[in-house]
């Protein structure tokens, strides 16, 4: 039987942001799932946030309301509590997974009897000029001390570990604690090579400034990779309803065009 994994959304007063992360967990291959929303945007966010989960005939989702004035340390462990899966998954609400995430990213897990994996490359997008970029953490220079992105992990239900609700890290880099427990302590297995899987998304009301997303764009894989990455970068590009046309860029500048797909998702 498959471990069932429980999604985990922070999300407040953000509905179009919100409609494509809830569109991306319907759309998901991996059938044994949950969605659980923290939501700090009131009853009236809540009503549609629910409106969308009927539109999208998902049964196995939770939403809860939290206090406006709770950091997002505080937010993530709401979710951690309220999970009912045996693994556990950062599901952000302003960015698209591809329909094959959970499949892939269980598949790495209990494959190599692992308690937390992570993608170690993924998509990047900059909706304002619509300029893409496949990022690769495990570049050598600079070298990364976690060759990952935080929000792709997907982590054994495991009460021993809490995001900090105060200090330095209680909302900005509120995983980077938990981060560092996690490859203390268990086994983290890096996933290298599915960067299609994941789309990290610039979008103006991100929790980090539009400098700090550019200064990733330092780990861009060059203009030979991406040109062999060409078809599958299209074919995953089909299934994010982000704005078209995209620009798909390498370390070295621009690219290629992608205009085909799905389009920007739509509020129901």
């Amino acid at each position: 039987m498959n471990p069932a994994v429980s999604c985990l959304m922070i999300t407040r007063d953000r509905p179009a942001l919100a409609a494509r992360a809830i569109g991306c967990f319907a759309r998901q291959r991996y059938a044994a799932r949950e969605l659980v929303i923290v939501n700090q945007g009131g009853a009236e966010y809540r009503a549609r946030l629910a409106d969308l989960v009927r539109a999208y005939e998902i049964s196995d989702v939770r939403i809860i309301d939290a206090d406006p004035g709770l950091r997002l340390g505080a937010l993530r462990n709401i979710s951690l509590d309220a999970a009912e899966g045996d693994l556990v998954c950062i599901w952000d609400d302003d960015d698209c997974s591809h329909p094959d995430r959970l499949a892939v990213q269980v598949r790495e897990l209990l494959g190599n009897d692992a308690h937390t994996c992570f993608l170690s490359d993924h998509l990047q997008l900059f909706e304002q000029d619509r300029s893409l970029y496949w990022i690769d953490w495990t570049l050598p220079e600079p070298k990364a001390r976690f060759p990952l992105l935080p929000g792709t992990m997907l982590m054994t239900n495991d009460r021993r570990f809490r995001y900090p609700e105060s200090g330095r890290y209680e909302h900005f880099g509120e995983d980077w604690g938990v981060l560092i427990k996690l490859h203390e302590q268990v086994r983290v297995h890096h996933i290298s090579g599915h960067g299609h899987l994941y789309l990290y998304s610039y979008h103006g009301e991100n929790t980090f400034s539009l400098a700090h997303h550019r200064k990733i764009g330092i780990r861009a894989r060059p203009h030979a990779v991406m040109s062999v990455l060409e078809p599958e970068i299209r074919a995953a590009m089909a299934h994010y309803p982000v704005p078209r046309p995209v620009l798909v860029h390498g370390a070295e500048g621009p690219m290629y065009s992608i205009s085909e797909g799905p389009g920007e998702e739509t509020w129901h």
